[in-house]
Parts: C-alpha cells; structure tokens; sequence
C-alpha cells in the first residue's frame, strides 16, 4: 500500500476492531460484520437486510415526522453511549452512514476515525480530519466529547431540517445558534407543529449543549444526552394522551 494510504489502512483496520469485538458489537443499531478483506482493496461486507433508504435521504422528506426523528435521534445516542461504555469514540457519524428500515430502526455502517481502549478523559490523537469534525479537533484537540458535538449536528439536522448548516470545519450558523442560546428562538423547524414551546425549548437546549463551541468539556455525556431524549418522548406521549382523553 502506498505511504499515503496509510490512514485509510488505519481507519479501516480499527473500523474492524470495533466490528468483531464482542463486547461491543452487540449494539441492535450497529451493523454486523460479515466478510473482510484487504489483501488487493479494503472491503467489508455487512450482514444487514436493511433497505436501501438512507437518513441523508429522507431529512427533507414531509413523511419523515417528529415521532420517527426522535426515534433516530435516541438510537444514535443510545449507540453512541453505548460504544463510549465499551471504551470507544466514533471520531464521526455522516447522515449518510445510517440505514432506515421500515419500522425507523437505525443501523450505523460507518464512521469517521473510530478509536478503541480510551475513557472520558483520554486526549485521543487526532490523525486524519474528515470534514465533519468538531471544531477542537481542527485544533489537535480530540475527546468523547468530539462525539457529542458530531452528535448534537446530527440531532441538529433531525430538528431544523438541514436549516442552520452550513459547509466548513464549523458547519453551523452561529448567529442563529447565539439567538437560540438567548432564548430567542427554537432550533426546532416550523413544519413540526406537534412540538409545543416546552419541548421545542428542551431539545434547543439540548442540540444546544451538545454543539457548545468553547467548552467541549461541558457538553453532556452521552449517556445524560439518551437520559433527556427518552424524558422528551415520554412528555410528549403524555401530553398526547392528556389530550386524547380531554376529547
């Protein structure tokens, strides 16, 4: 292989290790690993019978509803805070890299530079930037809490529909994220009207924590990310059913 293609090796070489370690490949969102070679090309091939349909593809789509965006949004966190348990960092997640099935369950098939045997502490070496890193990465600077940013744009995308992204190492529209930080408006996209002000607040400030641009320290962990997701839907399925009975 040529010296150039080194990270690509590297890259693809620790995808491998995540993929076949047992004590964290049984994540149900986290495809499995079939086959694998590297001998003339590096290849995988998964064990998924998942349809073709992408997230990248369906973030515009008027039948991709609040309900199953937030179904998304809390089974990529819940995967991420699952790998961050077994010691991995993901280094970067694409909408791109996340198959939907039928029933919204998600499976993720690839990441940006996945780093195995860290913790919450571990500064991880930063070898290659992909496009879509955080912001302290482009400073040398690399943690689990990268992750939580690359998750908060995620989340971002799931909300706003692609609204407040922008192209570059800092992907986002600042001006808009300050007025959201001072309460002055929701990131949540207008066209989910089932979103009332309490819960458009609580996951603006969420995306908001999860994206804070000074302070990669005082993001949330991931585990607290999946905490605050799954309290949401549980309001709003009551607030649903406090308004079915008041029929």
């Amino acid at each position: 292989m040529k010296p150039w293609n080194a990270p690509r090796l590297d890259k693809f070489c620790d995808e491998i290790e995540l993929l076949t370690d047992e004590r964290a490949n049984t994540h149900p969102n986290l495809v499995k690993l079939y086959r694998y070679c590297f001998d003339t090309r590096l290849a995988v091939v998964y064990d998924a019978k998942f349809t073709s349909v992408l997230l990248s593809d369906v973030l515009l789509s008027d039948d991709f509803g609040w309900n199953d965006r937030m179904k998304v949004a809390t089974q990529l966190a819940d995967l991420f805070s699952w790998l961050h348990d077994k010691g991995t960092a993901v280094g970067c997640v694409t909408a791109s890299c996340i198959m939907i099935d039928e029933e919204v369950n998600i499976k993720v098939f690839d990441f940006g530079y996945v780093s195995n045997h860290v913790n919450e502490d571990t500064n991880i070496p930063v070898k290659v930037r992909v496009g879509s890193d955080a912001p302290e990465i482009w400073e040398g600077k690399r943690s689990m809490k990268s992750d939580v940013y690359i998750f908060g744009v995620l989340l971002l995308k799931l909300i706003a529909e692609n609204e407040f992204i922008c192209r570059g190492p800092y992907q986002l529209d600042w001006i808009v994220i300050d007025e959201a930080k001072r309460g002055e408006r929701y990131l949540v996209h207008e066209c989910f009207e089932e979103v009332d002000y309490s819960n458009a607040f609580e996951i603006t400030l969420l995306a908001f924590l999860c994206l804070n641009l000074n302070h990669p320290d005082k993001r949330p962990t991931m585990k607290d990310v999946v905490y605050a997701l799954k309290l949401m839907q549980e309001r709003m399925k009551k607030l649903k059913r406090d308004e079915n009975e008041a029929e």
